[in-house]
């Protein structure tokens, strides 16, 4: 993968919904977020460790939560 500048990043998320072992208990949630082109992954059992992972970036980018970069 070719990667067109040093603040651009792509982010693939994953989610399934997985039954349980208990067939009263609800289904959950899995997550699996990979950064490209670096090839990181996490997984995680909510959306909030997906934030989380993409938020390491935006960090990396001096990027604030909620305030967009002007181009």
């Amino acid at each position: 993968m070719t990667s067109i500048g040093p603040n651009f990043h792509v982010f693939i998320v994953r989610a399934r919904r997985e039954p349980r072992e208990i067939p009263t208990a609800l289904p959950e949630w899995r997550f699996w977020v990979e950064h490209h082109p670096g090839g990181q992954q996490r997984n995680s059992r909510d959306f909030a460790g997906v934030l989380e992972f993409i938020g390491l970036y935006l960090t990396e980018l001096e990027l604030e939560p909620g305030r967009q970069q002007d181009s």
